[in-house]
């Protein structure tokens, strides 16, 4: 009798640690939404026709990432990649509870048969992933800093591997240097310059067929003639 009272009560106390820590995780998870929420109200800064928020810090595969916890942070397609990657394509994340690396090919963008994948700039635990995209996978093309981001990622030494990424003056000449950039390479892949008054269009991949968007993005998202790393 003695041993059951003791492994019962053993058991409540397992069943309330588990509804706590399920408690606080959930705490944790609208505090960081919150908090992302609350950033993406201010009106983001264009850079050569492309939206770049500030609180933001990107890596050269056009992905983002957006701190909202000493250990937690969002991760996203920038306004160039968002564009490049099309309304009709489908992005799968990682799974919930993989691991990304920094750098290191982490989601994957399918296209008419065709795919390319995105580099993650952090390396970490994948603690969320955005169950809209499975439901509707244009909301990346629709909202790209806020209802489209991809996954949510915990890691410990989350401020050092921001130093890794390109934020402020420096992100701002990346994304000059890549419009740039993408009016070459698009005019060597196509012949063609795909821009309406200088600005950029916003579903760039509806003008391309399948094999010139692999190529491109490809290019631009992993980064074939640069180094991976941020």
């Amino acid at each position: 009798m003695v041993v059951f009272l003791v492994v019962a009560i053993y058991l409540a106390f397992v069943v309330i640690d588990a509804l706590m820590e399920r408690r606080q995780r959930k705490l944790r998870e609208l505090e960081t939404e919150a908090r992302h929420a609350e950033l993406l109200e201010k009106e983001p800064h264009l850079v050569a026709g492309y939206k770049l928020p500030e609180d933001f810090h990107y890596h050269r595969g056009h992905t983002w990432l957006h701190w909202v916890s000493p250990e937690e942070a969002y991760v996203g397609v920038d306004d160039f990649g968002r564009r490049l990657i099309g309304a009709d394509a489908s992005v799968i994340p990682p799974n919930r509870g993989s691991w990304v690396h920094q750098g290191m090919h982490a989601a994957k963008v399918k296209r008419d048969g065709h795919a390319v994948d995105l580099l993650s700039p952090v390396s970490g635990e994948v603690v969320g992933v955005n169950p809209d995209l499975r439901r509707d996978p244009s909301v990346i093309n629709q909202d790209a800093y806020g209802r489209g981001w991809l996954y949510k990622v915990k890691a410990a030494d989350l401020h050092q591997q921001i130093a890794n990424l390109l934020s402020g003056s420096l992100a701002q000449r990346w994304m000059e240097d890549t419009r740039d950039r993408f009016q070459r390479e698009l005019m060597a892949t196509t012949g063609n310059i795909i821009q309406d008054g200088g600005t950029p269009v916003d579903d760039v991949a509806s003008q391309l067929d399948p094999a010139q968007w692999e190529h491109l993005a490809e290019e631009f998202f992993e980064l074939k003639n640069e180094s991976k790393n941020a």
